[in-house]
């Protein structure tokens, strides 16, 4: 108002404020003028006539009203907020970052300025400066919703999942009835690989805004990496429902298809995908390198092996951009390839010259090292990395290892980088020296390994996380080596070298590996043995009468050809088998596939075979001691369900691979003196199971040799000696090359 009021004035501007508050904004408007007409120079009028003119979506208006209103009142922060916001309906991006700084040059604490800012720095791609301004606005307003959002957004969307934590975490708890709280949060835990809470939040966000197709997205996207494809698919069909045009929902539905078995599906997803957005990078790896989880038949699998060749060549001819190809290079696996027939080492090769290529142009300062081997002359440091230090088979067969290397001599650094901690993970914890579990971004990780100078990287499963991948295809360390908790060679040029186990490797297995094979003893590690069955399982699996045969495997390891093995099993001894089920999808296809086989034999289905649901550990146990023989997959044998079997005296049949991926329990049964147990070909196979079958004390006299030695497979003295001499081995033949 004017300095000395006006009674006229004040009448006017009561009943223009009366006239806006309660919506007549026409009214308001022409009480607005006349006032500006009694009064030119009051400020505050042609603010709030502004005000009227942006609510009825009269921009132009708005911003001339907001310009006369600053000229008259240069420091009136609301008024230059009012005006940056007209000016950014407009388009006037830059006008409008201008005026909201000086809102807050004015006025620091003004915390709507700060968060309008900082919307326009985002969009504008200056994620720093945005993050500035967020921060700005939480200081006074800590609790503000929208700035809690983008802030975790922002720092989600850069890989700094630790710090999106708080923001997020917060957003959730002040507005646990809103959509957005709740689905922002389940896409960090998704980042974060807490799968079972992003589920929980994405349902309660798809319950709050089922119309919004991003938490259907987040939903599925959260049940398939939790290793639940089948369920994933409904809420990813809803997503592209809803929102046809956004290509990365088909990309996640044909993931999920893929996982469940349905390829045909997969393939058509995989196509809608790259029709709305061809040149996407994630996409086109994706389809490239996809191959189904069931092949109908070995004609499909050779069929997909053949396009997965053609891909991976135009792949390696253009990768895509830098940036987006080093993510799929830390996203985008080919473990499945590796359960399909045939001898992948080839392919594995040219997938690593690719993963180390896309790594060197997108981090090349990551190429070369700063330091040598054993220079800083303590203890031979060795890091070891894995998703997988918890109740699983890569921490069952490797962390003996790591508990075992004697303290006096290395000093050992633990990354896991796996979002189940249990128990296995708090032993390893307290044991070793340095233990960490990453949570920033890929580069912070990257950067937090070669912070600590190693002198040997030991990664535990290159092949099962992709995240390892691309690390590996780093140089991390003057010495890098992989384990075989993906039995496969890594094909990287980066790693010097691959731990394996004598019983495991063929005499000519060097040519399997581009990398400089290692063979400690035995089965290269001294894993755990099982736990102890239960003893008050009622559930029988046995027909009276018959004999029961248990194929403990995923059944993606079981390739055609094995389904007339089968077959011919049960058709010769009358046995039931019995399956375990880990996904409805690829239990549903592997089964009809096996059932043509099974007719042909004259056998019904129905009859000689069973899908059981999974069970606790100690329940299975309690099922594998029940069987009267286990049936071992060919070309990918049993790693930690053989060691079950054996380990509670079950006999276990199985091939004699060519690669070591085939020949784990094969190892294993040489290693107990059973190599009878070990068939040479298909017909050996079925003759030898069908005698076991049929021999009841044959089988009662493996199992007393099984019950006496079984021991020998989890107390291998020799192997932590063996591996301690390499390490110092390798550390300083780094060293002497170095300085060469």
């Amino acid at each position: 108002m004017s300095q000395v009021p006006n009674r006229q004035a004040l009448e006017l501007f009561a009943k223009a404020q009366a006239h806006h508050r309660a919506g007549q904004l026409g009214l308001a408007e022409s009480h607005y003028l006349r006032l500006t007409k009694l009064e030119p120079n009051n400020g505050e009028a042609w603010h709030l006539l502004g005000v009227v003119a942006y609510q009825t979506g009269k921009i132009d208006k708005a911003i001339s009203h907001y310009r006369r209103a600053v000229e008259l009142r240069p420091r009136a922060a609301e008024m230059l907020n009012n005006l940056a916001l007209a000016l950014r309906a407009k388009g006037d991006a830059a006008g409008a970052a201008e005026h909201f700084a000086r809102a807050l040059r004015v006025r620091p604490e003004y915390a709507a300025a700060a968060y309008n800012l900082g919307l326009l720095q985002e969009q504008a791609g200056d994620a720093a400066a945005a993050e500035q301004s967020y921060r700005q606005a939480l200081v006074s307003e800590p609790d503000a919703l929208h700035a809690l959002t983008n802030l975790g957004n922002l720092l989600r969307a850069q890989g700094r999942l630790n710090e999106a934590e708080r923001p997020l975490a917060r957003a959730q708890a002040l507005a646990g009835q809103d959509a957005a709280a709740n689905g922002n949060l389940a896409l960090l835990r998704i980042d974060q690989a807490r799968h079972a809470q992003a589920r929980e939040l994405a349902e309660r966000a798809t319950q709050l805004q089922p119309d919004n197709p991003a938490w259907w997205e987040a939903l599925g996207t959260a049940l398939r990496l939790g290793q639940d494809a089948d369920a994933a698919i409904a809420p990813l069909r809803r997503a592209e429902a809803l929102a046809p045009t956004i290509a990365a929902i088909p990309l996640q539905l044909a993931l999920a298809l893929a996982d469940s078995g349905d390829f045909a599906a997969a393939e058509a997803a995989y196509a809608r995908a790259l029709v709305l957005a061809p040149d996407w990078t994630r996409a086109r790896w994706q389809q490239a390198l996809a191959v189904p989880a069931v092949p109908a038949s070995t004609a499909e699998a050779e069929a997909a092996l053949a396009r997965f060749d053609a891909g991976l060549d135009g792949l390696q001819q253009d990768p895509g951009d830098g940036e987006a190809a080093f993510d799929c290079a830390q996203s985008v696996g080919v473990f499945a390839m590796h359960y399909l027939p045939g001898d992948h080492s080839a392919r594995q090769r040219r997938y690593g010259d690719l993963l180390n290529a896309v790594a060197a142009r997108a981090r090349p300062q990551w190429q070369q090292l700063d330091w040598i081997a054993l220079d800083h002359g303590g203890r031979l440091r060795v890091g070891f990395v894995s998703a997988y230090l918890h109740e699983h088979v890569v921490e069952r067969y490797f962390g003996g290892w790591i508990r075992g290397l004697d303290s006096a001599r290395f000093e050992r650094f633990v990354w896991y980088t796996g979002a189940s901690a249990d128990a296995r993970t708090a032993v390893l914890r307290e044991t070793v020296e340095h233990y960490a579990e990453p949570a920033g971004s890929f580069d912070d990780f990257a950067a937090a390994l070669r912070t600590a100078r190693l002198d040997v990287l030991i990664h535990l499963d290159v092949g099962l996380d992709p995240r390892q991948q691309a690390l590996a295809a780093l140089r991390l360390a003057p010495v890098q080596c992989a384990a075989y908790g993906h039995p496969v060679g890594t094909g990287l040029a980066t790693l010097d070298y691959y731990l394996s186990g004598a019983a495991l490797e063929p005499a000519q297995a060097q040519r399997h590996y581009r990398e400089k094979l290692i063979k400690l003893p035995g089965l290269g590690c001294a894993p755990r043995a099982p736990a102890a069955p239960s003893t008050g399982v009622t559930d029988d699996l046995r027909v009276p009468g018959r004999p029961l045969a248990l194929c403990l495997q995923n059944l993606i390891k079981l390739p055609p050809a094995f389904d007339g093995v089968l077959a011919a099993v049960l058709a010769a001894s009358g046995a039931v088998l019995v399956l375990f089920d880990r996904s409805p999808g690829i239990s549903r296809r592997f089964v009809a596939r096996l059932s043509g086989t099974l007719q042909a034999q004259g056998l019904d289905p129905a009859d000689c075979l069973r899908v059981e649901t999974a069970r606790p550990y100690a329940d299975y146990l309690a099922l594998v001691r029940q069987a009267d023989l286990v049936l071992d997959s060919p070309g990918f044998s049993g790693g930690g369900t053989s060691l079950d079997a054996l380990g509670v005296g079950t006999p276990v049949v199985t091939f004699d691979g060519e690669f070591a991926r085939g020949r784990q329990t094969a190892a294993m049964l040489r290693q107990l003196d059973l190599a009878e147990l070990i068939a040479a070909d298909d017909a050996a196979y079925i003759a030898l199971a069908t005698a076991l079958l049929a021999d009841a004390p044959r089988r009662e006299a493996l199992r007393a040799r099984l019950q006496t030695r079984a021991a020998e497979l989890f107390d291998n003295a020799d192997v932590v000696p063996a591996l301690e001499r390499f390490l110092a081995d390798a550390a300083r033949a780094a060293a002497d090359s170095a300085a060469r």
